[in-house]
């Protein structure tokens, strides 16, 4: 097993998961992406059928049209453990990780260390991985109705260690069993002391069809959505409620692949580990504006309330990818034609394929200069897992209406490190061309 083995595998999750994908709440649009994450209470029209379908009741424009992008990327704590294991010089010691080995095999205390080394990173990855999360919207709205094409993902590959089998015991080329010593030296072991607790042993053995217990675990869920939406607005004596609901056909191709840590081999047969599904899922959502408090707007959404499932291969162990009910509140508040402040608050805790929670609260400004406008905001994953800390966020936007372009980024306050350069632990790019009129 080598470094240079280990970061490929990991290299490959990334590039597998970049074109599959799999789920967690998005709002989607560079305007809620650079105002906190709020956008429930505050979306554009053409992007209510996604966001919150109600806010289609008070739709101003005869038609409108949103066609954007972005990815978001999240470092669960692997990020350094990989820059770790690629520090080290695995050059003098793959003999013994190859298991050609013997009893006249001389290893140094240099050799001794860096395998040492090399097995405590590898024991604290367990349960650490990251997430790709790229999205692309094609939203319309025509008055009180809304459709589009809306591309979600939420993706990660995750390390899994079996922490009984730590040992370095190595099968020798002379069918016998050695356990590395801190002192350099090579001590006879057994079969059975191999098989119970071997390092070695737990990644598995391709030629006799062993599985591997230890492994990283490429997982994913990319859906496709069309919705039908609609919204109605009622006068309820104390201001104006709006309904909404949208009705999604969903299309959803899922991956599910074991890739060992030695693997040299980590993209064949990618086809044998996908799934296509095709289902349908139910929104929806509410908007209220109290007569006594002018330009305020409070939501609420509700999504995939019917929790549509995805079928897993039959390769990769079956089995279905469900999305639960997804309940998110919101509110809005206007200044005049020039500001705008938004909040929203998820009121479940969202789990992606890779067991990663997320539970977002955020907000932020949007300040409109005609000309320009200026977004800027703050989230945090307030779910106890959390590795990105504080998340700042922000964003321009310019044009008229009939042809308006926006960019926004994030950028998580907790820093990862990789030889010595800083990265944060969780960061997004959205940008976003619109059209209303």
């Amino acid at each position: 097993m080598t470094s240079t083995k280990i970061v490929l595998s990991l290299i490959a999750s990334a590039c597998v998961a970049t074109s599959l994908s799999a789920m967690e709440f998005q709002v989607l649009g560079a305007r809620a992406a650079s105002m906190g994450g709020a956008g429930i209470a505050t979306s554009p029209s053409s992007l209510a059928a996604y966001n919150n379908p109600a806010l289609l009741a008070n739709n101003p424009e005869k038609f409108s049209i949103h066609l954007g992008g972005g990815v978001g990327l999240k470092d669960t704590g692997a990020g350094k453990a990989v820059g770790d294991l690629n520090d080290l010089d695995f050059s003098k010691v793959m003999d013994i990780a190859d298991g050609n080995i013997n009893n006249s095999t001389v290893v140094t205390a240099q050799d001794v260390a860096t395998i040492l080394k090399a097995r405590d990173i590898i024991a604290g990855m367990d349960q650490k991985g990251f997430q790709v999360t790229p999205t692309v919207d094609l939203g319309l709205s025509f008055g009180s109705f809304g459709t589009g094409l809306f591309g979600t993902s939420d993706i990660g590959a995750l390390a899994t260690v079996d922490q009984t089998h730590t040992q370095l015991i190595f099968q020798g080329n002379d069918n016998n069993y050695y356990l590395l010593g801190s002192d350099s030296a090579l001590y006879s072991s057994t079969l059975a002391a191999y098989t119970n607790s071997s390092l070695a042993y737990s990644l598995g053995d391709t030629a006799t069809n062993r599985a591997a217990t230890t492994y990283v675990n490429v997982v994913g869920l990319a859906v496709a959505e069309v919705p039908l939406a609609y919204g109605y607005s009622l006068n309820t004596g104390y201001g104006s409620l709006a309904l909404g609901g949208a009705l999604k056909l969903m299309a959803g191709k899922t991956f599910n692949k074991k890739v060992t840590l030695d693997s040299d081999n980590a993209f064949d047969n990618l086809n044998d580990n996908t799934q296509d599904t095709t289902t349908y899922g139910v929104d929806l959502g509410l908007a209220f504006k109290p007569d006594a408090v002018n330009n305020l707007t409070l939501a609420m959404v509700g999504k995939n309330l019917n929790s549509p499932a995805f079928d897993i291969s039959q390769v990769a162990g079956g089995g279905e990818y469900k999305l639960e009910p997804a309940v998110r509140a919101g509110a809005a508040y206007k200044i005049g034609n020039w500001m705008e402040l938004a909040l929203d608050a998820d009121l479940t805790e969202n789990k992606s394929v890779t067991g990663y929670n997320t539970q977002y609260v955020g907000g932020g400004a949007n300040l409109d200069l005609s000309f320009l406008e200026l977004n800027v905001g703050l989230m945090q994953n307030m779910a106890a897992n959390d590795t990105a800390g504080l998340i700042y966020t922000a964003g321009i936007a310019t044009g008229p209406k009939w042809l308006h372009f926006e960019l926004a980024a994030q950028m998580a306050s907790q820093k990862g490190e990789i030889d010595g350069t800083a990265y944060p632990m969780q960061a997004m790019v959205n940008f976003a061309l619109s059209s209303a009129w």
